[in-house]
């Protein structure tokens, strides 16, 4: 077994509004929450500060208030379809995640079955990020592989 790890760059702070909005209504959310989450949402203003100077009062279209456990389970919903692309395919993977923690768990026989299915996995991770504006950090990739006799596959194959 292998596990590829991603982790979504400022999570929070990329999550656009009308994308969640959008798969909340799509997970067939009560009206009554969507309506709720549409509040909580709107009106969020910030100021920005250059050099002692201060800016006019700017709106925010994007951003979840980490300062809330709510927004924890509206992220989860932000990222619910990158889970399900993941898992309509018929391979041999699990899907993880956690926040803005993404673990795709490959497993076969085969090592480059396994590293085929990742960079599958990956790829379907990247476009995903595309369409969402969001990025994973490159610097926080990880790759394990849990295996018992190192013998019996081929360790230098690539994904």
């Amino acid at each position: 077994m292998f596990m590829l790890s991603l982790n979504v760059v400022k999570a929070f702070n990329q999550v656009l509004h009308v994308r969640l909005l959008h798969t909340l209504k799509m997970k067939r959310t009560s009206d009554y929450i969507i309506k709720w989450a549409c509040s909580f949402l709107k009106n969020r203003e910030t100021l920005l500060k250059f050099n002692e100077q201060m800016s006019d009062m700017c709106k925010i279209n994007a951003n979840i208030s980490q300062r809330f456990l709510i927004s924890l389970i509206l992220f989860l919903f932000f990222n619910a379809s990158l889970i399900e692309k993941c898992k309509v395919l018929k391979i041999k993977i699990e899907v993880l995640n956690f926040v803005n923690n993404i673990n795709i768990l490959a497993y076969n026989k085969f090592i480059e079955e396994i590293c085929k299915t990742l960079s599958r996995m990956h790829n379907i991770c990247v476009k995903w990020a595309c369409t969402h504006d969001t990025t994973f950090a490159l610097e926080k990739y990880e790759f394990t592989h849990f295996i018992i006799k190192s013998k019996k596959f081929d360790m230098m194959t690539s994904i």
